[in-house]
């Protein structure tokens, strides 16, 4: 290789890995993560373990990671009471059979 060729090389790499940094999520920001509605909020502290306090859970569920490790249960029970069109499509829901 060429004394060019490594330069390039050489220079491409750090504007590669700054391509690859994650964005700030500022509040002006268009891609900001959207909040929670009330219907998906309702749904998530009704699936809360009892170990967690609310502020926890929630917080722990904005990862999308937690997302697909803890599915949302959910009731057909459940399903009447609030409107399915509301819920969050972002989380994971598990149809539950009635007890």
């Amino acid at each position: 290789m060429n004394m060019r060729s490594i330069s390039f090389l050489l220079l491409l790499c750090p504007v590669m890995a700054m391509a690859q940094s994650p964005k700030d999520h500022s509040a002006g920001n268009p891609r900001s993560k959207p909040e929670l509605n009330a219907t998906t909020r309702t749904v998530l502290l009704a699936n809360r373990p009892p170990q967690f306090t609310e502020a926890e859970w929630l917080k722990m569920m904005e990862r999308p990671v937690n997302r697909s490790l803890h599915p949302v249960r959910i009731s057909q029970a459940m399903l009447d009471t609030v409107d399915a069109k509301a819920l969050d499509p972002r989380f994971q829901y598990e149809m539950i059979p009635a007890r």
